[in-house]
């Protein structure tokens, strides 16, 4: 571990589009650009909004969020609760053998969701062998208001779990 891997805002910053993510175990971090906003979050210092981890086969290319299913991604879910209005989100219910059903977003919304993200949002990444321990301590540190466990509930937190789970209900109902 180095001093830079504890230093979220050490980390190269910039679009998605300009990464060439790897299969490598890493760290990885969100923030929100300065022109955009997101209603009733306030983001952390430099717009930090969330911190993950990608040490499974797939890597800091697989977990890095812009792309694919909001059904297994948190800091998704938690963006498609927040944007759900503004961009005309369409959540839909997805059951799973030998799970509980959860809920994803309806292609279209999907593909409006990682638009919003590209032009949004900023990826920082850091290579780690061992990324869960450092993630640990970073999400207790600055509370990213998408990581909705391992630090201090703030207000956010709770508000975009209660969205999470209303959005859940709904899908649940069959609305």
């Amino acid at each position: 571990m180095t001093v830079d891997t504890l230093d979220v805002f050490s980390w190269h910053r910039a679009p998605r589009s300009e990464f060439n993510l790897t299969k490598g175990r890493g760290l990885y971090a969100l923030f929100l650009r300065e022109v955009a906003g997101l209603s009733n979050v306030v983001p952390g210092r430099e717009g930090l909004i969330y911190i993950g981890k990608a040490g499974g086969s797939r890597g800091l290319k697989g977990r890095c969020h812009f792309l694919g299913s909001t059904r297994n991604h948190s800091p998704r879910k938690s963006l498609a609760v927040l944007l759900k209005d503004e961009l005309s989100l369409e959540p839909i219910i997805v059951r799973k053998p030998n799970s509980p059903p959860t809920w994803a977003l309806h292609a279209d919304s999907e593909a409006k969701l990682s638009q919003w993200m590209q032009e949004n949002l900023l990826l920082a990444v850091t290579d780690c062998e061992d990324p869960g321990p450092i993630e640990s301590l970073l999400i207790q540190k600055h509370a990213p208001a998408l990581n909705l466990t391992g630090c201090p509930q703030l207000e956010a937190h709770v508000a975009i779990s209660m969205g999470r789970k209303l959005i859940q209900d709904q899908v649940n109902a069959g609305g």
